[in-house]
């Protein structure tokens, strides 16, 4: 509180609180134990989701979870689809309709994606879900699920839903703080907004 009313961008102490979700089944591999914890505003994130359906997340769940949510924020007013799988996109599809994002985004790499994530920043319906449980998914990411696309998505016992709400975005965050042996490193978030109209292509050949 105080280091915001000074306005001081970095302070000489840092001390961050964060609350236990969950204790989680192991850590990255087995043989590590984990558990997950939230910060106290963790608004349009995956600390925030709700599971509708599914079993625990897991650690490489959270961290793929996460990763696909952060690409999402990329493409705020398009309808978007992201398929993910150990914190890799394998495809990103844009489109006039949740469908057709979903198609895109699934025809990039109708491989990489089995055993993957994918994340919504629309509502799912009934079409996008029926071509979704064809595959096999761990996770599947939205702002919601209507009924008929739940009923269809719900057969699959694994599968786990989780619903975020991507409206929550009054209380961007300041910094990010990434864990290193030892400490940590803190920078503001990436919120540069890429147009392409304003690059400039420098060789003398064009694409």
């Amino acid at each position: 509180y105080l280091t915001k009313k000074t306005g001081e961008e970095f302070p000489e102490k840092l001390t961050i609180t964060f609350d236990k979700v969950q204790d989680l089944r192991y850590g990255e591999n087995p043989h590590q134990k984990a558990a997950f914890y939230k910060g106290m505003k963790p608004q349009y994130s995956l600390a925030n989701a709700k599971q509708l359906h599914g079993k625990e997340l897991s650690y490489n769940n959270i961290q793929d979870g996460n990763a696909a949510i952060e690409i999402l924020k990329e493409f705020e007013g398009q309808h978007a689809a992201v398929g993910l799988k150990h914190m890799n996109p394998c495809g990103i599809g844009l489109g006039n309709s949740i469908d057709e994002a979903w198609d895109k985004c699934f025809e990039a790499d109708p491989v990489s994606i089995f055993g993957g994530i994918v994340a919504f920043n629309d509502e799912v319906n009934e079409t996008t879900a029926e071509k979704l449980s064809k595959i096999f998914l761990e996770i599947i990411i939205a702002p919601g699920f209507d009924d008929d696309a739940y009923a269809v998505l719900a057969k699959k016992k694994n599968i786990r839903l989780l619903k975020v709400d991507f409206s929550a975005k009054d209380e961007p965050t300041r910094h990010e703080v990434v864990s290193v042996m030892g400490g940590v490193l803190m920078q503001e978030p990436d919120t540069l907004k890429e147009d392409w109209h304003d690059w400039e292509c420098v060789p003398d050949v064009k694409p």
